[in-house]
C-alpha cells in the first residue's frame, strides 16, 4: 500500500534521547526534562527487540488511535477493517541505514479497505530519530512534539458543526512487519500481544496525554524471528501544561 505513495522520509540519526537498553530510565531525568527525558510538549518513545534490527525485512513502527473510541490497534486490520489506526511512527531501511517517518492514516470515504497514507512532515525541532540508542542495534528512540500525533484535522465547511474537541485519551500498540507485503499489506511478524502476529491480541491501556507518565510494556511472544521480536517499549509523556483527564 505505502510503497507506492511516495512518501517522503525524517530522518535524525545522531539525536541522543535519555534511554537504555532496556527501555526502562536507570537516571534522573536531566534538568529542566521530564518522563523519559522529553522536554516540555514532547512524548518519548522507546522500542527494543531481541536481536539486532533487520531492515531488510522488516519495519518497526508505534501505532496512535487518537481519536477517543478506545480501540487498540491489531494484527486483524482486515477483521476490524484497520479500527484504530490513526498516527504511525515507522522505523525501515535497509542492511545499512534507516529511517523514520510520522503517517496518519484515513479511511476511504465509503466502505471498507485500507485506509489512505498522509505523510505529515514534522521539522526536525519537532520530531527525530536515533536508530540506535543503545549502542548494540537492538533499540531505536524517537522524540516526537505531541501536537504531531494529533496529525491534521480537515477545515469543516462553514455550514458544518464545529470540530469536537481533541481527546487526550488515546490508545496504541506496537508492531514488526514485512516489507514484502503481500496485496499491499503489512505481514505482520510480532505486536504487543501474546499472539504476536495472531490472536491473543494486546489491549492497550488508557494513555492520558495531559499527565505526565513513563510506562514500559513488555512483548509476550516468543518465538519467530528474533529481529522482530519485541521484547519492550517505553511511551514516556511530558505535557507542556499538565491537566488531568476528563
Amino acid at each position: 500500500m505505502h510503497k507506492a505513495t511516495g512518501l517522503g522520509f525524517i530522518a535524525i540519526s545522531g539525536v541522543a534521547l535519555s534511554v537504555c537498553a532496556c527501555g526502562r530510565q536507570v537516571t534522573p531525568n536531566p534538568p529542566g526534562l521530564g518522563a523519559g527525558g522529553a522536554p516540555p510538549g514532547y512524548v518519548s518513545l522507546v522500542f527494543d527487540v531481541a536481536q539486532p534490527f533487520n531492515f531488510s525485512s522488516y519495519e518497526y513502527m508505534f501505532v496512535f488511535n487518537t481519536s477517543g473510541t478506545g480501540v487498540t490497534p491489531s494484527t486483524d486490520t482486515v477483521q476490524t477493517n484497520w479500527a484504530g489506526y490513526r498516527i504511525a511512527l515507522i522505523a525501515r531501511g535497509n542492511a545499512g541505514t534507516s529511517s523514520a517517518e510520522v503517517v496518519q492514516f484515513v479511511p476511504p470515504k465509503a466502505g471498507k479497505g485500507p485506509p489512505g497514507w498522509v505523510p505529515l512532515y514534522p521539522t526536525p525541532q519537532q520530531f527525530s530519530y536515533n536508530p540506535n540508542s543503545n549502542g548494540a542495534g537492538t533499540e531505536f528512540s524517537m522524540l516526537v512534539q505531541k501536537s504531531v500525533l494529533r496529525g491534521y484535522t480537515p477545515s469543516p465547511s462553514p455550514s458544518s458543526a464545529p470540530t469536537p474537541t481533541p481527546s487526550s485519551v488515546w490508545a496504541f500498540n506496537a508492531f514488526a512487519a514485512g516489507t514484502s507485503a503481500s496485496q499491499g499489506q503489512w505481514v505482520f511478524a510480532d505486536s504487543l500481544g501474546a499472539g504476536g502476529p495472531i490472536d491473543p491480541q494486546f489491549v492497550s491501556p488508557k494513555l492520558c496525554f495531559t499527565e505526565p507518565f513513563e510506562n514500559t510494556y513488555n512483548g509476550r511472544y516468543l518465538q519467530g524471528d528474533p529481529t522482530a521480536q519485541i521484547v519492550s517499549v517505553e511511551i514516556a509523556n511530558n505535557p507542556a501544561s499538565p491537566s488531568p483527564c476528563p
